[in-house]
């Protein structure tokens, strides 16, 4: 069995829909979060809006709309972090390896740019990650690996590789005309 420590389990995005749910107001909202990642972090801003469409059911989820916590980040026993403001417990499924309903403590935000920040920060100093990092000119090689560890749910980059493709998120990766 492997144990995710600090992220939640993405399981609940095989429920939710990718192309029937899509959101263009919620792509024009998140983009400038996502482009602030690439920029301080350098990670794929097209990675970074896909995961936050995939975890917050593009935006629409309890925990993004109330915690502005738009990747499902959990808290730990050492507490919530340096970036987010609290924890809240959540519904949510997850797969080990068989998918089941759970309870979790989530990492609770002031806004949604601090939730972008924290998956930056959490990306870029987490060992889990680190491989992912040279792969940064390339979303579907990062994200491929960055799921290894992100999430219980094997199909989890396969997931945020369509959402990039069919939304056109890579155009978040060049800049701005």
């Amino acid at each position: 069995m492997v144990v995710r420590p600090l992220i939640a389990a993405a399981a609940l995005a095989a429920f939710l829909p990718t192309t029937a749910s899509a959101d263009p107001e919620y792509l024009a909202a998140i983009e400038p979060a996502a482009r602030a990642v690439a920029e301080e972090f350098r990670i794929p801003a097209s990675v970074a809006a896909a995961q936050s469409a995939l975890e917050s059911g593009w935006g629409k989820s309890e925990m993004a709309k109330v915690d502005h916590n738009y990747f499902g980040f959990k808290c730990n026993a050492a507490g919530h972090g340096p970036i987010a403001i609290g924890c809240r417990d959540h519904p949510t499924t997850e797969c080990t390896p068989d998918c089941h309903p759970a309870v979790g403590s989530f990492r609770v935000y002031e806004t949604k740019e601090a939730s972008f920040r924290d998956y930056g920060r959490l990306i870029t100093t987490s060992k889990y990650y680190e491989g992912a990092l040279p792969l940064a000119e390339d979303p579907d090689a990062f994200i491929t690996e960055v799921a290894k560890k992100y999430a219980t749910d094997p199909g989890y980059a396969e997931k945020v590789i369509k959402l990039m493709r069919e939304h056109d998120m890579y155009a978040f990766d060049q800049p701005k005309p």
